[in-house]
């Protein structure tokens, strides 16, 4: 069993074709599907099914899946760790991020990042699922680091360290009654149509905690559109202070509430060794929190 034939192997996994995962990794077609008949030959099993399109991972597939990426990751992760040696940080981060980053400027981040080391690449996701679902992925190795705005534990396997605090408002329009506040308490809202974020967001768990569950709610996934409708009267909501914004007609009121707060945080694995490029993605989150907390005070 050769490296090259896991790496092969996983393409086939991801694409469900081998013509697909020939394309992927610049090989041709008939290489590659001799490459993973080599290595069921090898391993005495079929890895994949190939009755259906597209192709589907066997039970044995599936368990070579999670050992072969358990591989690969060792692999890169020594092969950075002998360039660290010298001083030369390079791989490739997978870094999984909430749609808002609240004060923290992701995009400086990344930037800085490129300029210290070049060699590093970062391959940002950004998910619909929200904190729980980043969470999930840093468990099963599909990112290495995810930024998320959870309150919860996080899962056995998961550390969170801590970046970005901030307060949270209530967004209404300006002609809302209770706009004029200097601040409103969660009772205050107690009759209000509160537009709340889908299931699995840390501001979802949250709003639900200060006001309580909600059967039926408008869910919107986007910072910038439910600005927008809260400033067009289609409802108000609760969101980070930075989050807000300043949209048209757009009012927003402290919330009295203690101990809620949205916080952001990185979210990474012990169950393995980061990288050296982990490492410097993380140090580079944690400098940028450190300056967007020292602007505020």
């Amino acid at each position: 069993m050769e490296i090259r034939e896991l790496e092969y192997f996983l393409a086939c996994c991801e694409t469900g074709s081998f013509t697909a995962a020939a394309r992927k990794v610049h090989l041709v077609q008939s290489a590659m599907s001799s490459a993973i008949a080599r290595l069921e030959r090898d391993l005495g099993v079929e890895l994949f099914d190939r009755t259906v399109t597209p192709v589907a991972v066997t039970e044995h597939g599936e368990a070579l899946r999670t050992a072969a990426q358990r591989v690969l990751d060792a692999v890169r992760s020594a092969r950075d760790e002998v360039h660290a040696v010298g001083g030369r940080v390079r791989g490739t981060v997978v870094l999984g991020s909430t749609f808002s980053t609240g004060p923290l400027d992701l995009a400086t981040v990344l930037t800085g990042l490129r300029t210290r080391h070049p060699e590093v690449v970062v391959q940002l996701r950004q998910s619909s699922a929200g904190s729980t679902g980043n969470l999930l992925a840093v468990l099963d190795g599909s990112l290495d680091i995810a930024l998320t705005a959870s309150n919860e534990r996080p899962p056995d396997g998961i550390v969170l360290r801590p970046l970005i605090e901030e307060s949270l408002v209530f967004a209404c329009r300006a002609d809302h009654p209770l706009a004029a506040r200097a601040a409103v308490t969660p009772s205050d809202l107690s009759a209000e149509s509160v537009l709340r974020f889908p299931p699995g967001w840390g501001m979802r768990h949250t709003v639900d905690r200060v006001l309580g569950p909600a059967r039926a709610a408008t869910e919107v996934a986007d910072y910038g559109l439910m600005a927008r409708l809260v400033g067009a009267g289609f409802g108000t909501t609760l969101m980070p202070a930075s989050a807000a914004g300043t949209g048209d007609g757009l009012c927003v009121v402290p919330l009295e509430a203690p101990d809620v707060t949205w916080r952001l945080s990185a979210a990474v694995s012990t169950r393995r060794r980061p990288a050296a490029a982990t490492v410097a993605l993380l140090d580079a989150l944690g400098e940028a929190a450190d300056r967007a907390a020292g602007a505020r005070d």
